[in-house]
């Protein structure tokens, strides 16, 4: 419970704070401050969404680095999104990623092809040796064809396929209400395929968050093979500020 003042009669009014729900409530710390953005938003449009990421191994969310999607449409059926990820490592190391990503508008953004650069910096921003990795891949048919650092890999599934970053982009435009859920194969951090995954409507929230305010969330969930689950968060303007997956989780910056 939180008091406000009046503006007229100067007494205080008693705000009501709701317990977060799990899995949010592991952001306790990073909601209790949070304001939410009050834009106008459209998901099917062109858009910069920027997180912070949290590392949750300690039982405690601990800042640990930067998300940033910049998505543009390409015609009525495709888009395409770059995407650079940086995360603080041990011995104050970094993991930087590069990623652009061609995409169907359809329920899961189903990728069409992709590319990415990923590699380690030492604290003076050198590039550690042998970490460097640069891929692409092609979606045909969901016949996969992977090309890495010079070798070759192809997967086939008879399933959807949705990459793991690319469901941001599709939770936002998805139905807020119970749309019986859609099945999929997962292709986590661009390569590893993880078969038997499915994203349904969880429920509506609403939580408190910083001053007290009433903020409305949709909530989706993520099951599958070889993966711990994952809640995202989107507001009424469709935009997604929330998700919390397993060991991390990363809060949308309001700029």
């Amino acid at each position: 419970m939180i008091n406000q003042t009046s503006s007229t009669d100067q007494k205080p009014i008693s705000v009501k704070i709701k317990p977060l729900p799990y899995p949010l409530n592991i952001l306790k710390y990073y909601l209790k401050d949070y304001i939410p953005p009050k834009k106008s938003f459209d998901p099917n449009g062109k858009w910069e969404n920027k997180y912070k990421m949290f590392s949750l191994a300690s039982g405690r969310a601990g800042h640990a680095g930067t998300l940033i999607f910049k998505r543009k449409l390409l015609s009525k059926s495709e888009a395409f999104i770059e995407l650079n990820f940086d995360k603080a490592g041990i011995n104050r190391n970094w993991q930087k990623v590069n990623a652009k990503m061609k995409f169907k508008t359809d329920l899961l953004s189903s990728p069409v092809k992709w590319q990415y650069e990923a590699k380690m910096t030492n604290p003076k921003g050198g590039v550690i040796k042998n970490t460097e990795i640069k891929e692409y891949a092609i979606n045909d048919n969901n016949e996969i064809n992977f090309v890495w650092n010079d070798k070759r890999k192809k997967i086939i599934t008879s399933r959807n396929i949705a990459l793991n970053w690319l469901l941001f982009d599709a939770v936002q435009r998805m139905p807020r209400k119970d749309f019986g859920g859609t099945a999929f194969t997962l292709i986590d951090h661009f390569d590893q395929p993880k078969p038997n995954n499915k994203i349904t409507f969880r429920d509506e929230i609403e939580i408190n968050v910083a001053k007290g305010e009433i903020l409305k969330l949709f909530t989706y969930k993520q099951l599958g093979t070889g993966i711990l689950p994952i809640v995202y968060y989107v507001d009424k303007y469709g935009r997604l500020l929330f998700v919390v997956s397993g060991i991390e989780a990363y809060g949308l910056v309001n700029s």
